[in-house]
């Protein structure tokens, strides 16, 4: 399929269907079927006319036999996205090419052409990316450049996409800026399970979801967006400027004035016209009578005369007539005139009017944390009080008739909480203040009355009594308790059986029971969370570090791998900590920092470069 007329000529598009369908039970997810249309059909028709090209990557071509288009293969054996993106370039009769999958029902088309209009010559890899730091690489645009980096990571079986970014241009484009087109982001949905693809078909029949009708084991980055999708919307407060330190920024917040409003002196001395010295030697110095002192707190000074000195201490204004200072230190001076033995050049020690910062420039964005500097700078401007978004309550249950208060007095038995101690200092490390934290029978009656307790919290996060079977215990009392499923379980390993509830006005998330996996937990889902509760624009960010040893993967699931990352001539190492000898709470002593080793991605070699999240 190609077209003159395309909108983007200079563009091909690849829809990759050679996946193995694992989750699907190995079934060809683009002969899926909604609404009585195939999958690989949908996104066929949505993308017509907008690419010189549209074609499909495929290793079963005898079951698309109704397809006009072209239809290639992979050129590597082992299944993974990266090979079909490899495909996608080889065979592209364009220099860049648009990839997408064929489990995206709900494809936008007013959101591809958006992107694809950011498109430059120079862009090997331009890539949608999420407040939370996740990219989109199946809705991407890559340049052939990147073939040779691609093909080098497969043949060492290195199949992650993102490890090749490193080595070509890569340039995002912010998700919040494409929901313009698609305000619910629904272009980056995918069907991976059966029941995902009975939830879709059911809803685009307008059927009301059943009770089980929540998604179940999916990636942290889905739950994030489901979280964020189930959030009430964060109500804006004013508060006084000496306060707001720490706290986000409801509003861009501009300068309604320049700083300095004039020029000032930015040293004790004489404010002089510099052309007046430009004879000046030691033989043959510049007398210059002076008049007067200025001093900061004095208003805008009369013009100077011509030839004349002022006296001017330090952030007096400049008055006009003269254009820089010369230091005390540098003139001889009686009662009447000041002499000067060399040229003084134009502008010495004077702040500029609006060096500090111009009327209308942006002091501190929507969505950003304010700096002790910014909230300086806001005085500063005259800004007596700052809308900001407030803090988030926060409540911590450690579920478990074996717990006792850590406060207190450890019975007979019993162990304490720790974990209380620990989620309590994690979101205190991170800026929240009120944070309640108790310990909570493993009872229906006992949760329920628990959760209840604290609706007035955004945010209640229970540890404990997570699992299989008859375990979940905590999952079904909240559900009895009226909370309203989101997602339960995560493709995510350690705190597979993370789940999260809608209850009124509150965000409910079940962390499994060990400290290290609440650890984990708290850094890659609940501190998200809470920079959500604030209006954040960006809620987690991660940076590359250097392995020091080998670490390997998990199938299907997204591993988290505690470490230690270290600085050492500008670059930073993560050391994985895979000694034996130490235990899990030593692990977690010891670090600081998880290694995000994505699903299928084998191992990863010592000198490899990994994606980690560094704590504060």
């Amino acid at each position: 399929m190609t077209g003159s007329n395309a909108e983007y000529p200079d563009i091909s598009a690849a829809i990759l269907a050679g996946g193995e369908g694992r989750r699907m039970g190995r079934t060809d997810k683009s002969c899926l079927k909604l609404s009585g249309e195939k999958l690989v059909g949908r996104i066929i028709r949505t993308l017509d006319g907008l690419c010189a090209e549209t074609f499909v990557i495929t290793r079963t071509p005898e079951n698309h036999p109704d397809l006009d288009l072209r239809l290639v293969g992979d050129i590597f054996e082992a299944r993974s996205s990266l090979t079909g993106i490899h495909a996608a370039l080889y065979h592209a009769q364009t220099g860049h090419v648009f990839v997408t999958a064929c489990d995206s029902p709900f494809l936008n088309r007013g959101l591809i052409s958006e992107l694809l209009s950011r498109v430059t010559e120079e862009d090997d890899v331009l890539i949608p990316i999420h407040p939370d730091g996740f990219y989109e690489p199946l809705c991407a645009v890559y340049s052939k450049r990147c073939l040779p980096f691609i093909e080098q990571n497969l043949k060492n079986n290195i199949f992650q996409i993102i490890r090749f970014f490193p080595q070509v241009k890569v340039r995002t484009v912010e998700t919040e800026v494409l929901k313009s087109t698609d305000h619910e982001l629904e272009t980056f949905i995918n069907i991976n399970t059966p029941d995902q693809l009975d939830r879709i078909r059911k809803s685009l029949k307008g059927e009301a979801p059943g009770q089980a009708s929540y998604p179940q084991t999916i990636p942290r980055s889905a739950a994030l967006k489901l979280i964020r999708k189930n959030l009430l919307p964060v109500q804006a407060a004013y508060i006084p400027v000496t306060d707001c330190s720490g706290m986000v920024a409801a509003e861009k917040i501009c300068s309604d004035i320049s700083l300095p409003e004039h020029d000032r002196s930015a040293m004790d001395g004489f404010a002089i016209p510099s052309a007046c010295t430009s004879g000046a030697s030691a033989d043959n110095p510049v007398a210059l009578a002076y008049s007067g002192e200025i001093r900061p707190s004095c208003s805008v000074p009369d013009k100077n005369s011509a030839g004349q000195a002022v006296r001017v201490l330090t952030g007096g204004i400049i008055p006009d007539g003269t254009d820089t200072v010369i230091p005390f230190e540098k003139v001889i001076s009686d009662e009447c005139t000041v002499s000067i033995n060399s040229p003084i050049s134009k502008g010495e020690f004077i702040r500029k009017a609006g060096s500090d910062i111009l009327e209308g420039e942006t002091i501190i964005e929507k969505g950003k944390v304010i700096s002790p500097c910014s909230a300086a700078l806001l005085a500063y401007a005259g800004i007596c009080s700052i809308p900001v978004n407030p803090l988030p309550k926060v409540a911590v249950l450690a579920v478990g008739n074996e717990l006792c208060d850590p406060a207190k007095k450890t019975e007979c038995g019993l162990i304490p909480a720790d974990n209380l101690i620990l989620m309590k200092s994690l979101c205190s490390r991170y800026g929240i203040r009120d944070i309640r934290i108790a310990p909570c029978a493993n009872s229906p009656e006992a949760i329920s009355e628990a959760v209840q307790a604290c609706r007035d919290c955004g945010l209640i996060i229970t540890t404990g009594g997570t699992g299989p079977g008859n375990r979940d215990f905590v999952f079904n009392s909240i559900q009895q308790a009226g909370g309203i499923p989101v997602f339960k379980g995560l493709a995510m390993h350690p705190a597979k059986s993370i789940f999260a509830f809608k209850m009124e006005k509150s965000i409910v998330i079940g962390l499994p029971g060990p400290p290290n996996a609440v650890n984990l937990a708290f850094h890659t889902i609940i501190n998200p969370v809470l920079s959500m509760l604030q209006g954040k624009t960006e809620i987690s960010s991660t940076i590359t570090a250097i392995l020091t040893e080998e670490v390997k993967g998990g199938r299907e699931r997204e591993k988290l791998r505690p470490c230690l990352l270290n600085e050492k001539d500008g670059k930073i190492f993560a050391d994985p900590l895979l000694d034996k000898s130490l235990s899990p709470r030593k692990i977690m002593s010891l670090s600081n920092g998880i290694i995000i080793l994505p699903a299928d991605c084998g191992k990863v070699q010592k000198d490899e470069t990994v994606q980690v999240i560094r704590f504060c």
